[in-house]
């Protein structure tokens, strides 16, 4: 119920409230006026309760079709009802004497608010018509006896009230106009401040234009590939006037690299603006525009902030230009770098040639039209199994660059080998398009491969049928080796690790060495890797139970790389070592076992020499000298027995009697 008496806004909602405040206006005069006839006449209360009931009717009915919305149907009900109210009941309180007729002119009033001057004439015509009905009704006697019978005060009190209300309708009007001359003033203010906003936004469009022809001129320029550099610039420079508040006045400037283009009226001035930017390959760029003369102060100095805004986006654009411009130039640069150096092929997910540049023809024996359009099989040799491109297949389908070697089949028939690399081109939404191929002849590489392979296959053969073992390994400065190469040889007694073995595990040829010649094998590893000299190690190893001497003998060599390569050979030498042993037990036996009866018989001599000694002690020292011979004749001839039976069991098959003197002896 407060909104359904809530006063509607005077601006925004004129029409309902006047509606609303008339309603209420009209209801509080006929509330005056019940009450005054239930004071002079209380014996016609009836009237008076059907007057009020009347009125609370017309209110609620006009206050609810201006609450809904219905705020023209409103204003004409109203008028219709409050015209209806007045008129008909003076049809029984005396016609053009009853007090009442005069509220007409309220109505009439009401009806110019709520209607416009239209329905104030219409209902002022129809209450003249009316009320001229009363007056000839009167005259000729139709008129019926007032109902009530009025004095001069009740006619007084009938009279004051509409005037009352007209003079209700003045002040709500004259005070209505006056607020609604303020608010036109103010109004009138607004709409000059909108004015105002209005020319500064139209000034501000009119320079945002000026900016948007200057940057699509620019960009016009730009998109021109055939023009030279220093023109494209000079014809740049030429049009950034035209973008500036002053054209008239205003000169520009545009350095790239160090070289200067600059309007024809360009001279230096204090009122500038400028700014610059670098490309990525550090290509300077600065834009300088000024006024020839002094102008109004304004965002920045002379000039706009959107002015600013304006050489930024110049910069920007000269940059992406030049930046795309360089990467032009270093693509067709590296194009040709690519077409000079490498066998280029482009083709599309269907596996057909769309490209194909001059090496690659070469390379194929086809010209380009022969291999444009056709599919890769084209140049297949048949060499591969199939199984060989499941690989390129599975990285082709995931669009994954590829890198491997195949050998292809020229066009007359011969074949040759390539090293590709393959990449896919993705679109934007990750699909493969079309993919790059990039290849590299490496035919001669391959030849000498394959004839490195040959030789090193006769090399194995060689090897394999010496009793020594054969390798190529690095040391590293821990000692520990990696094997490299390595052949076993025909030796019997031998370790049975191959190639493979000791490449993902060097230290296994350490596990068969004699526990008293591990330290000594890893010292002279070390020794060799810090001298990088040659390597010569005798060692023992242990081969099912058995232990042998080996004689390791390397010597080092730089690879083409710079790598320390050491190659040598390991040989058995157990039955030079026994035979070496058994010189040293006969020397050992010599100089010990013959020394001790020497020594005696040279201690018999003296006495026999020094001494007068009988023929009978003579008899006797020289019996002791016999057997002493005879122990002496018997060990020599021991020793030469075991000697030659050791010479035989080591099978040194060499003869020495060529290196024997046997007219001298060793000693002068």
């Amino acid at each position: 119920m407060n909104n359904f008496f809530s006063t509607p806004d005077k601006e925004r909602q004129y029409q309902s409230y006047m509606v609303f405040m008339l309603t209420i206006i009209w209801s509080v005069v006929t509330g005056v006026i019940v009450s005054v006839g239930f004071y002079f006449f209380p014996e016609i209360w009836l009237r008076w309760l059907t007057f009020l009931g009347v009125s609370l009717f017309i209110a609620a009915i006009n206050l609810s079709l201006n609450y809904f919305g219905y705020t023209r149907v409103a204003s004409l009900t109203l008028t219709i009802m409050l015209w209806l109210y007045i008129t008909i009941p003076c049809y029984s309180a005396g016609g053009m004497m009853a007090p009442g007729i005069i509220s007409q002119m309220s109505v009439i009033l009401t009806a110019g608010f709520l209607l416009g001057w239209r329905g104030g004439m219409v209902f002022g015509l129809l209450s003249v018509t009316t009320d001229f009905g009363f007056a000839y009704l009167e005259m000729t006697g139709h008129l019926p006896q007032p109902s009530v019978i009025h004095n001069p005060i009740t006619r007084w009190i009938g009279a004051i009230i509409p005037f009352g209300t007209i003079l209700s309708l003045q002040y709500y009007a004259t005070n209505h106009l006056r607020a609604g001359l303020i608010a036109l003033q103010k109004e009138i203010g607004k709409r000059e401040e909108a004015e105002n906003a209005k020319d500064e936004i139209l000034h501000s469009l009119e320079e945002r234009v000026k900016e948007l022809k200057t940057l699509y001129e620019v960009s016009r320029i730009l998109q021109d590939e055939s023009a030279l550099r220093g023109n494209l610039f000079q014809e740049i420079v030429n049009v950034l006037p035209s973008g500036w508040q002053y054209p008239g006045i205003t000169a520009a400037r545009i350095c790239v690299d160090g070289i200067e283009y600059a309007t024809k009226n360009y001279k230096p001035s204090g009122y500038r603006i400028q700014g610059e930017t670098k490309t990525t390959k550090d290509t300077l760029i600065t834009i300088e525009v000024m006024y020839l003369q002094s102008t109004p102060q304004m965002d920045e100095g002379p000039f706009l902030k959107e002015e600013r805004s304006l050489i930024n986006m110049l910069l920007e654009m000269l940059k992406i230009d030049l930046e795309r411009k360089e990467r032009t130039t270093e693509l067709r640069d590296y194009k040709f770098a690519l077409d000079i150096a490498s066998i280029v092929a482009i083709s599309g997910t269907d596996g057909c040639f769309t490209f194909v540049n001059d090496n690659f023809a070469k390379a194929s024996k086809y010209n380009a039209a022969e291999l444009l359009n056709k599919p890769h099989s084209i140049i297949w040799s048949d060499y591969h199994s199939p199984g060989y491109f499941d690989e390129l297949a599975v990285a082709m389908q995931n669009g994954k660059p590829f890198r491997g070697e195949f050998c292809n089949r020229a066009k007359d028939g011969n074949l040759y080998w390539v090293d590709t690399a393959i990449v896919p081109f993705l679109d934007e939404h990750g699909q493969v398009y079309q993919y790059l191929s990039i290849n590299q002849d490496i035919t001669e590489r391959k030849e000498a491969e394959e004839k490195i392979r040959e030789s090193e296959q006769i090399l194995r053969r060689i090897t394999s049928h010496i009793p020594c073992n054969s390798y190529m390994f690095e040391i590293e400065e821990n000692g520990r080796s990696n094997m490299i190469f390595m052949n076993r040889g025909t030796e019997g007694f031998n370790h049975n690790y191959i190639i493979q073995d000791l490449s993902d595990d060097p230290q296994k040829i350490r596990e068969i060495l004699h526990e008293d010649d591990k330290m000594k094998f890893n010292l002279a590893m070390k020794e060799a890797f810090r001298t990088q000299s040659m390597l010569s190690l005798q060692y023992r190893v242990v081969i099912n139970g058995y232990t042998r001497w080996r004689w390791f003998q390397a010597v080092p060599e730089s690879n083409k790389d710079g790598k320390i390569v050491w190659y040598g050979a390991t040989s058995d030498i157990t039955p030079l070592v026994d035979y070496i042993a058994s010189i040293e037990q006969i020397i050992f036996d010599i100089s010990h076992v013959i020394r001790r009866p020497i020594s005696t018989m040279l201690g018999l001599t003296k006495i026999i020499t020094d001494s007068d000694l009988t023929e009978n002690e003579i008899k006797d020292y020289s019996q002791k000298l016999y057997l002493i011979c005879k122990e002496m004749d018997d060990f020599i001839y021991e020793l030469d027995r075991s000697y030659n039976e050791k010479k035989d069991n080591n099978k040194i098959d060499i003869d020495f009697s060529s290196s024997i003197d046997k007219r001298n002896s060793l000693f002068s």
